[in-house]
């Protein structure tokens, strides 16, 4: 079996209800549980719910990439509590895929990945963005969808959702084309036909080398009325964050001069230390997004209102136990505060703490809570490096509330996988208690 991580090497994933009895802040983590396949991994923005929290209805939607036999294929698995989960669904095509995300509003459930950069294909042939929908929490699927030219590359497209003030559900996705530099964007309301591609921003950036095109990790997030894109814009790690406040109108993202302006970050994000942003929203806060990143020193995050960007705010401020971290994710969470996770790079000896394609490396997942995004807890490891899972990463969050008031459980997600990539499979883990 093979796979390739996003940022060229192979991962491994895992949803993580945190390791056993770890707390951070006032949060205490069950037991890790896996997900149903084998050989499987996925990225950041890859685990969203439907439903009431509380009630039946409440349903969990988690997708992973898995090469446990080919092609390598997206698939799809869904649970009512975080712990039995469902026998996993192939929703990707005839082709090897790459890439996933998932994002769900409503009872629709929308995956997302791209074509042509498995570690199965021959270097640079073309990728191309497709999706797959379901509109009825997951139990049957519209079939796959293309949205970007057969002959085009695309890089790491991301989808979102969000049930809109209008009442509609929309779906959306962005990437960037990686033969323009340009910063794409298209929705379907209401389970209608895809908008006609609009261009957010350019990108000079060449993340995944000179080769692959231009590779700047557009990510977005969507709740109600809100939406935030962001994106690497040139290879020194400036960030850029482009928004829109739908105002009512579910399809006013469809239309380019209905966006606001582009804000460019005060922070640059930290390139060596494999920097990529990623935005987040919940349902537990439909007033804004969030957009997470690392830099040189530290973990960060903005906050996307609908109107403007906040200035940066730190998470965790990089120690002598971890020099660096990456894939920080941060989640809205009820009552107005928030949850963060990262990679840890701990201090090994090497020069850059983290180099996955080192064998010293190792990466422990890590997580924080604030109840208003300026104050963070201290960080506790959620997994800690072990000779079966070195290296852990890519954190994909759900916060709700809690089984009595002012508490909250987090589902949370990570990769966890070996540093010859010999071991890579999908975890999730459960925390409950107070932020």
């Amino acid at each position: 079996m093979r796979r390739m991580l996003r940022r060229s090497i192979a991962l491994a994933v895992v949803v993580v209800f945190a390791s056993a009895n770890i707390a951070f802040a006032a949060v205490t983590w069950g037991t890790r549980v896996a997900l149903p396949g084998n050989y499987a991994w996925n990225y950041s923005n890859s685990m969203d719910y439907t439903g009431t929290p509380g009630t039946t209805n409440f349903k969990l939607h988690e997708a992973y990439v898995s090469d446990a036999s080919r092609p390598e294929a997206i698939k799809y698995t869904s649970s009512k509590n975080g712990t039995t989960w469902a026998a996993a669904k192939k929703v990707s095509g005839s082709q090897d895929a790459e890439g996933s995300s998932l994002a769900a509003a409503g009872s629709t459930v929308i995956v997302g990945w791209f074509t042509g950069y498995s570690s199965y294909d021959a270097a640079g042939v073309a990728r191309q963005t497709q999706v797959n929908v379901s509109t009825n929490n997951g139990g049957t699927w519209s079939g796959v969808q293309k949205l970007s030219s057969a002959k085009g590359k695309v890089d790491y497209p991301i989808v979102a959702a969000a049930q809109t003030s209008a009442g509609a559900t929309n779906v959306y996705a962005a990437w960037i084309d990686s033969k323009t530099g340009n910063v794409v964007f298209r929705e379907s309301s209401n389970a209608g036909a895809w908008s006609a591609p609009i261009t957010l921003g350019t990108t000079t950036a060449t993340q995944s080398g000179a080769g692959y095109g231009f590779s700047g990790f557009a990510n977005i997030a969507a709740v109600r009325d809100v939406i935030a894109v962001t994106w690497i814009s040139d290879n020194t790690g400036t960030l850029k964050v482009r928004g829109i406040n739908l105002g009512g109108s579910a399809t006013a993202a469809a239309t380019l001069g209905n966006w606001g302006g582009t804000a460019t970050l005060a922070d640059k994000i930290s390139v060596a230390q494999n920097g990529y942003p990623i935005a987040s929203a919940s349902p537990q806060n439909i007033g804004l997004a969030t957009v997470a990143y690392n830099t040189d020193t530290a973990q960060k995050f903005v906050t996307f209102n609908g109107t403007a960007t906040s200035a940066p705010k730190t998470i965790f401020t990089n120690s002598a136990t971890y020099p660096g971290g990456y894939s920080v994710a941060v989640e809205p969470a009820p009552a107005g505060g928030f949850v963060a996770m990262w990679a840890g790079c701990r201090d090994t000896g090497i020069t850059n703490p983290c180099n996955y394609g080192s064998a010293k490396a190792k990466f422990d997942e890590l997580a924080a809570t604030s109840t208003n995004g300026t104050t963070w807890s201290a960080p506790a490891v959620v997994a800690a490096s072990t000779k079966t899972a070195m290296l852990n990463d890519e954190a994909s969050m759900v916060v709700i509330p809690g089984a009595t008031a002012g508490t909250v459980k987090v589902f949370g997600q990570y990769n966890a996988y070996k540093s010859n990539y010999g071991y890579y499979d999908v975890w999730v883990n459960i925390g409950n208690g107070t932020l």
